[in-house]
């Protein structure tokens, strides 16, 4: 073991070159986990050979996958993974299975490999990275969107999936008779989730209440990293990944009022353990086996690649989902998994994998991992063209309405426009993705109708040219961006209405057609500055006046204080203001004049 002032030596060199590697991805536009998976490359052994061993920070990457997986528990609800379900039980067997039957006879036939030694290779290639995914998801906002809730649920299957796999090495390998028997494991396993039920509906809300009364800050992120490294620990216990268990850990908390805390508490130590997981990853390269085999590495890191965007795609088609989410869903899940590190140790230590064959996966797995981020992009540009497949799942024509409203995407906004469609008595037609909402509603004699809104067929079927209206309420960023070109180029004189999650998007959607763009940041920021005016006693007309002005400008501008509405003690020309400068937004406008009236610059009274 290394001595301790070794290791933070070592360490102080890591975390410096990642600063310069991140610094400098970060300039020239390079997704950061690619520039942690080329720190770990410099700082191995066929670099600086700062860390030569990955063992040496496994533990800090192990806590990091933990970090992460709780902190995107904490974003669902168990309410919203159950409607995952389908995704997760039929997708991820389909998408495993689908993978395994398709790389095994190719193994076989190319190698020479045994069996159960091809077996092998075709579950390591079916795992993909729970952590690299589910990150660049959150980093591009699409975890709400189609594709991120599928490839969440088929992550969710591998990540379980891990379990039974490990047990059935030995058994491969010919040395079962020493393993743990299944069923005790399965015991475990109902215990754990027996546990978790009582913990989510009693112990926890109990305790978190108890702890967010004393109003310790302290207090209350140390008992959160408890519940998230105990549920870890307990899902250890029963040969489940702790990933997994800091996952369920999240749902917990996620029902309950105290998951905004919770996720403030938690992400900067997880960026940072994230960070040491991809640099670990980057360690364990072998540049001089892929130099000594460039094409074979490559050829095959293509190959793999390819082959996983087809069984996913194929798996969430068979699914239900449309063809674009399903290609695109095979984009992110193309690269070889972190838990397939697990694997193909577990399978190495048997015999099961030969060393040439575990090089080569080290290998594909980091090019594999590296070239996601890529992948994924690759996938938004092809991913439109299979909109023009989808057909929609009509079993009749809808009612050939004229100066109607079609509202796509029937969650909580859908829903609040059907309901203004019902007080004004407005037909109306929704297109929603999700099979289970469109027949729990047709039901109900809504007008739902099964289909992706980006096609054009789909939308010629709903009377796109006679519609008045297009309002998109739906949270995925690419889709609403090739809906509203689409729709703009099949009718031009519509009023296209959009929601979008931030601010910076209102630009590109406008540009693209849209004539409304309602931003939830921006609402959000409003709903915040008339409820703190109303705290100042402002009356209601004046708060009306004041939020009709913020409105009026660029809602951009809306975040900028201005020298207007500071405090006399600050100086107008300060840092954050440079001097010269003119602040033409809303909020330079938002003063009152001596009749308690909102009035500009020209015409305050005020000295």
């Amino acid at each position: 073991m290394a001595h301790p002032e070794i290791l933070i030596t070592n360490m102080i060199g890591l975390l410096g070159l990642v600063v310069v590697i991140i610094f400098l991805s970060l300039k020239l536009k390079v997704p950061p986990i690619v520039g942690y998976l080329i720190t770990g490359i410099l700082v191995g052994p066929f670099g600086f050979k700062l860390l030569t061993d990955p063992e040496q920070v496994e533990g800090l990457t192990e806590l990091g996958v933990v970090l992460l997986l709780f902190t995107i528990g904490l974003e669902f609800s168990i309410q919203s993974l159950l409607k995952l379900k389908r995704i997760v039980l039929m997708g991820g067997s389909l998408q495993m299975g689908l993978c395994i039957l398709l790389i095994w006879p190719i193994t076989m036939l190319t190698t020479g490999y045994k069996w159960n030694s091809s077996f092998l290779i075709g579950c390591l290639v079916a795992l993909s990275s729970t952590a690299i995914v589910l990150k660049l998801l959150q980093d591009r906002g699409e975890m709400d969107a189609a594709h991120g809730r599928g490839s969440l649920g088929i992550l969710i299957f591998q990540d379980i999936a891990v379990v039974p796999l490990i047990l059935i090495l030995p058994i491969l390998a010919g040395t079962g008779s020493g393993s743990t028997p299944i069923y005790m494991v399965l015991v475990k396993i109902v215990g754990i989730a027996v546990l978790v039920i009582i913990m989510a509906n009693w112990i926890i809300p109990w305790v978190m209440l108890r702890v967010a009364q004393t109003r310790s800050s302290e207090l209350f992120m140390f008992t959160v990293a408890l519940i998230c490294l105990g549920t870890a620990a307990l899902t250890n216990l029963a040969n489940l990944s702790m990933p997994l268990g800091a996952f369920l850990a999240g749902l917990i908390i996620a029902g309950s009022p105290y998951a905004t805390q919770a996720i403030s508490s938690v992400i900067p130590m997880r960026d940072i353990f994230t960070s040491f997981f991809f640099v670990s990853i980057g360690l364990r390269m072998d540049i001089s086996y892929l130099l000594e085999h460039p094409f074979l590495t490559l050829g095959i890191s293509a190959l793999v690649m390819v082959l996983n965007v087809i069984t996913a795609a194929a798996a969430m088609r068979i699914t239900g989902l449309s063809p674009r989410v399903s290609i695109l869903i095979g984009f992110c899940l193309c690269q070889i998994g972190e838990f397939a590190f697990v694997l193909a140790a577990t399978g190495s230590s048997l015999k099961l994998l030969p060393p040439e064959a575990f090089n080569m996966f080290l290998n594909v797995a980091v090019i594999t991992m590296a070239l996601t981020p890529l992948a994924i992009v690759l996938g938004h540009k092809i991913s439109p063209w299979f909109a023009e497949l989808e057909q929609s799942d009509i079993e009749e024509a809808p009612p050939s309405y004229k100066d109607h409203a079609i509202v796509v995407g029937f969650g909580v906004a859908g829903q609040a426009v059907a309901r203004a469609c019902h007080a004004m008595n407005k037909p109306y037609v929704v297109i929603d993705m999700n099979p289970a909402s469109v027949r729990s509603f047709r039901e109900l004699n809504e007008p739902l109708f099964f289909g992706d809104a980006a096609s054009e067929h789909v939308l010629e079927h709903i009377g796109i040219e006679h519609a008045c209206i297009l309002v998109i309420s739906i949270p995925d960023p690419t889709a609403t961006r090739r809906i509203i070109a689409t729709a703009r180029k099949l009718n031009p004189d519509l009023k296209i209405l959009a929601r979008t999650r931030f601010m910076l998007h209102i630009k590109t959607l406008k540009e693209l057609g849209a004539n409304e763009v309602i931003a939830e940041e921006f609402e959000a920021a409003i709903a915040v500055f008339n409820s703190m005016l109303n705290q100042f006693g402002m009356p209601l007309k004046e708060r009306v006046a004041q939020i009709t002005l913020a409105r009026q400008s660029d809602p951009n501008n809306f975040r900028i204080i201005s020298p207007q509405v500071r405090n006399d003690k600050e100086t107008p020309n300060s840092p954050e203001e440079p001097k010269g400068s003119e602040d033409t937004g809303p909020s330079a406008q938002l003063k009152l004049g001596k009749d308690g009236t909102p009035v500009t610059d020209g015409d305050s009274s005020e000295g």
